[in-house]
């Protein structure tokens, strides 16, 4: 079965690239497109993509506010934001929002494809050069401060933030871990403190700093 895309960019020539760049892959189609967020919010849930490429600067909106608001409408979909910004503050907001992805447009068309097969397998995926960024970030960090000592995780914990990671949301996670959600949201919110993390970005940094996930 193919994997179903939905477009969301609001530069023809670009949308035009990723269509002839996926029409050469034989399990991805793109089933429908948007220009703008409020397009993509009325269009694209009827269509129920499994992966949504969301561009981050829409002329309406946010493309990581259309991406919250459009995971209210598919919680299933996956998300992988698709920019010329890679501003750390931004790629930290996408995660937030729920991206499971998020790749530079300069990039070329073969990690696109690379994203959308390491997403729909359940992993996170950030471009090469971003998690260069996030790790450089943790080293002038761990000079500056000193990280924990004999931080140690259980191994329900060390299953957690690997999901977590991964860009698996609470749900998600429950259904994996054979818990319920309520219980994830407590491990969850322990775990974050534990780890001295104020949101889930931060956990995706640690988990790229322990090598827990890879771009």
């Amino acid at each position: 079965m193919k994997t179903k895309i939905f477009l969301v960019d609001d530069h023809a020539m670009l949308r035009s690239g990723v269509r002839q760049a996926i029409a050469q892959q034989p399990d991805l189609e793109i089933v429908g497109e948007a220009s703008t967020a409020a397009g993509a919010l009325e269009t694209a849930p009827p269509l129920a993509p499994d992966l949504i490429i969301m561009d981050v600067h829409l002329p309406d909106m946010q493309g990581t506010e259309a991406t919250r608001q459009i995971l209210v409408k598919l919680p299933t979909a996956k998300i992988v934001m698709f920019s010329g910004d890679s501003s750390r503050s931004l790629v930290d907001e996408a995660l937030e929002a729920g991206a499971s992805g998020y790749i530079c447009k300069q990039g070329a068309a073969e990690e696109l494809v690379r994203a959308i097969e390491m997403v729909m397998a359940g992993r996170l995926y950030l471009s090469p050069e971003l998690t260069a960024a996030i790790l450089e970030d943790y080293r002038k960090n761990l000079v500056e401060e000193e990280a924990p000592a004999g931080l140690t995780l259980s191994e329900r914990e060390g299953q957690l933030l690997q999901l977590v990671a991964e860009g698996l949301r609470n749900k998600e996670i429950a259904v994996r871990l054979s818990l319920s959600p309520k219980s994830i949201e407590t491990y969850r919110a322990r775990l974050m403190r534990k780890l001295g993390c104020g949101s889930t970005a931060e956990m995706v940094r640690y988990a790229i700093r322990e090598k827990l996930i890879i771009a």
